[in-house]
C-alpha cells in the first residue's frame, strides 16, 4: 500500500553505523573490510542524500552530530530487526557454522529486499517483474542471489511457476518493516529541523468512531499543515496484514486482536457498546421495553459472520427460540443508511456511530445486553517506536477519546 521513495542504500547506513558506534573512519573500515576512503565516500553520499551533516571529524575521532543522533536509534533499530528476522524459526533453520546473523545481514541489500517484497507482494515472479519493471532474468538473478546469502529455500515450484514459499513472505514482511525505521529517522530528523512533512497512515475499521477519527486529523493538521495523514479503510483482515507489514502506522477501531497475532499491541481508548437501530417511524420505535422476542421477528441487516458485530448478533440470539434472519449483509454505511430508513429492517451500531444518526430518519431502541460490550481503540505493531509526530497524533486521539467519554457521561437517555 505504501510506496517508499528511494531512500540511501544499505551499504551506506552501515558504514554511518560503523563510524558513529566506532567513533573511528579507521576502525570502521576495518570491521566492514573495506578501506577507508570507500567508507568516507559512504558516508558523504548518505548525508548528500539526505541533505544535512550526520558525523564531524575531530583530531580524537569521528563523532556524530545532533542530527546523526537522531538518525542513529533508527538505524540501529533497522539491522536489528533484519537480523532477528533471520533468528525467526517461522523463516527457516537457524544458521549455523562460521555464518553469524550479522555476518548474513551484511550481505543483505537493497536489491534483495525489494525484488522479494515484490515477489511476496505479487505471488508470481511475472508480476513482480512488471512490478519493478525490470527483466524476469534480473528478478531471478537477485532472488536466487539472496537464497544463497540467508542460506534458505524462498521459492517454490507451482503450477503457474516460481512462487514464494511461506518463509519467504513473512522474511519480505519482516524486511518491509525493517526498512520502515529509516523513514521514521529521516521524519525525526526533518521535525527536529523544523519541517513537519511526515505522514501518518491510518487504517480505519469500518463503523469505527469515524466523527472521533476526524476530529484528531483536523487537530493534528491543524498545528502541523504541512504534514499529511493517509486514511485506508476497509475489512479488519487486510488492515490487520498492513499493519503488521508496515504499510499501516496504526488501525482505529474496534479492538479484536487475534490471538495468533503476538506482534500486535491494542489500546483501549473507550467503550462503545452496540446499541439497536431502527427507523423512526418503525413499530418497535414506540416501545417502552424491547425484548429478544420483539427484535427476532424482524430481518436484520447486518456485516458478514466473523465481524465484531455479527458475533454480537450471534451472542444475542444464542439461547433465543428463533434467531431472526440477516437478509442484508454489508459494511457500506451509506447502504445501512438507506436501508434503515426505508424498511423495517433492524441493525446494531456502536454507540459512537449512532450519536451521529439522522434523528429525523433513525433511533435506538431502548434495549440493552451484556453481549452488545464493545471496546474501541487503537492496534499498532507491539515494537513500534512512535516518532514525535505520531506521538502527538495518539495523544489527539486520546484526548478526543476522553472528550467523548465525557459527552456521554452527561447526554440524556434517548427516549423513543
Amino acid at each position: 500500500m505504501r510506496n517508499r521513495p528511494e531512500f540511501p542504500s544499505l551499504r551506506q547506513l552501515r558504514a554511518f553505523e560503523a563510524v558513529a558506534r566506532r567513533k573511528s573512519i579507521g576502525a570502521a573500515a576495518r570491521e566492514l573490510g573495506l578501506s577507508q576512503p570507500a567508507v568516507t565516500q559512504m558516508v558523504a553520499q548518505l548525508e548528500a542524500a539526505l541533505a544535512v551533516n550526520l558525523l564531524e571529524r575531530r583530531r580524537t575521532g569521528t563523532y556524530l552530530t545532533p542530527l546523526g543522533s537522531v538518525l542513529l536509534p533508527r538505524v540501529q533499530r533497522l539491522f536489528a530487526l533484519i537480523q532477528s528476522a533471520l533468528c525467526d524459526p517461522a523463516i527457516g533453520a537457524s544458521l549455523s557454522g562460521r555464518e553469524t546473523t550479522k555476518s548474513v545481514e551484511n550481505k543483505i541489500t537493497d536489491t534483495h529486499i525489494r525484488a522479494l517484497t515484490a515477489i511476496a507482494e505479487c505471488g508470481s515472479f511475472e508480476a513482480a517483474a512488471r512490478k519493478l519493471d525490470i527483466s524476469q532474468p534480473s528478478l531471478h538473478r537477485s532472488a536466487r542471489d539472496l537464497e544463497r546469502v540467508v542460506r534458505r529455500s524462498l521459492y517454490q515450484r507451482m503450477a503457474r511457476g516460481l512462487a514464494p514459499t511461506a518463509p519467504a513472505r513473512e522474511l519480505a514482511r519482516r524486511l518491509k518493516v525493517a526498512l520502515r525505521e529509516l523513514e521514521y529517522g529521516i521524519d525525526e530528523i526533518r521535525t527536529v529541523q523544523g519541517i513537519f512533512t511526515a505522514r501518518i497512515t491510518v487504517g480505519n475499521i469500518p463503523h469505527s468512531g469515524t466523527h472521533l477519527l476526524s476530529k484528531a486529523i483536523t487537530e493534528f493538521l491543524a498545528v502541523y499543515p504541512a504534514a499529511s495523514v493517509h486514511v485506508l479503510d476497509g475489512p479488519y483482515e487486510p488492515l490487520l496484514d498492513a499493519l503488521r507489514a508496515g504499510d499501516v502506522d496504526l488501525l482505529f477501531g474496534v479492538l479484536r486482536r487475534p490471538a495468533w497475532a503476538t506482534d500486535v499491541r491494542e489500546e483501549l481508548l473507550f467503550p462503545n457498546s452496540y446499541v439497536v437501530v431502527v427507523r423512526r417511524q418503525h413499530p418497535l420505535a414506540r416501545a417502552r421495553n424491547v425484548t429478544l422476542r420483539d427484535l427476532s421477528s424482524y430481518d436484520w441487516i447486518l456485516p458478514a459472520r466473523g465481524t465484531p458485530r455479527r458475533e454480537a448478533f450471534e451472542c444475542l440470539f444464542a439461547g433465543a427460540d428463533r434467531a431472526p434472519t440477516v437478509s442484508i449483509e454489508t459494511t457500506s454505511p451509506a447502504i445501512y443508511g438507506s436501508v434503515l430508513a426505508t424498511t423495517d429492517r433492524v441493525t446494531l451500531l456502536s454507540t459512537l456511530t449512532a450519536e451521529f444518526l439522522e434523528p429525523q430518519a433513525l433511533t435506538i431502541l431502548p434495549f440493552d445486553s451484556p453481549v452488545l460490550a464493545r471496546a474501541d481503540g487503537v492496534a499498532s505493531r507491539a515494537d513500534w517506536q512512535p516518532t514525535r509526530l505520531q506521538r502527538q497524533f495518539m495523544d489527539l486521539l486520546r484526548d478526543q477519546a476522553r472528550e467523548y467519554q465525557t459527552v456521554i457521561r452527561t447526554a440524556p437517555v434517548p427516549v423513543p
